[in-house]
């Protein structure tokens, strides 16, 4: 990759950093901090994931800007490559989020259950 591009794509990832950080200060009060944090991790996950085309000697380009771009600019569309990118990004971040809910759930449900039997040791719930 070229220097251009090195510094390109530092400063794309600088912005979408700054942009992320920015978006979780004012979503911070937000009553469901699971949705925030699964919104914020797919933004993420889509704004930074390179896409490399098929062409030869081309560079990673980041993906959603990428998609755009060939959505509204080119004559056919967005390539294959890049929707399957854009669908397995976005698709893992929000696997990624939903084994975290439940793990935080399930905690949850034991920490309540153990507070539950130490405040009154004669209870069983069946």
């Amino acid at each position: 990759m070229s220097e251009d591009f090195q510094i390109a794509w530092l400063v794309y990832t600088g912005a979408t950093l700054v942009l992320l950080a920015a978006g979780w200060w004012f979503m911070r009060n937000w009553r469901w901090s699971w949705l925030r944090r699964t919104l914020l991790l797919v933004l993420a996950a889509v704004l930074l994931v390179p896409v490399k085309t098929p062409v030869a000697g081309s560079v990673a380009i980041p993906l959603l800007p990428l998609y755009l771009y060939q959505v509204l600019f080119e004559e056919s569309g967005a390539a294959p490559e890049v929707i399957a990118n854009l669908v397995f990004a976005s698709g893992g971040a929000l696997t990624i989020m939903l084994v975290w809910g439940l793990v935080t759930l399930l905690s949850k449900y034991r920490r309540e259950r153990r507070r539950r039997f130490a405040e009154d040791p004669y209870f069983n719930e069946q």
